[in-house]
């Protein structure tokens, strides 16, 4: 009688399940060969012309544009990378946006590797960055004079 009563279950379970679209009795999805090559990377090569105007070094006041160490040192914005203080970011993407620039970050600092996404605003000599993974907080920085 047990036995007769673990097959009906197993009977209803299995029609449960067909019902539901999940019919056991179907191959399940193909896995990948865990050896085969992986398709190559889709880099996104960064565009130039989408950030040029904050190319250069910004410092929070002018006073700072000729220090080279410390906390208080202009950040350097190239079209690759952003450099600051106790923190080295690859640039991996930059979009035009509505008020300036939207880049992603790949950061080394202090032995972490971090993501990150700024927003920049350039004009004349100021620069504005903002940050939205940080609750929105703004810093605005003002253009040393390049050499």
């Amino acid at each position: 009688m047990k036995t007769l009563i673990r097959l009906a279950a197993t009977a209803s379970l299995a029609a449960a399940v067909a019902a539901c679209g999940n019919d056991p009795m179907e191959p399940g999805p193909v896995t990948p060969d865990p050896d085969a090559e992986l398709p190559a990377a889709d880099p996104r090569p960064v565009d130039a012309a989408t950030h040029a105007e904050l190319l250069g070094d910004w410092a929070a006041y002018p006073a700072w544009c000729s220090n080279t160490t410390g906390a208080e040192r202009p950040i350097t914005i190239t079209l690759t990378r952003f450099e600051g203080y106790e923190n080295s970011c690859a640039i991996e993407a930059s979009r035009p946006i509505a008020e300036g620039h939207e880049l992603d970050l790949v950061c080394q600092g202090e032995g972490q590797e971090t993501r990150e996404t700024i927003r920049a605003s350039a004009g004349e000599d100021r620069l504005r960055l903002s940050y939205p993974d940080r609750d929105g907080a703004t810093v605005a920085l003002t253009r040393c004079p390049s050499e």
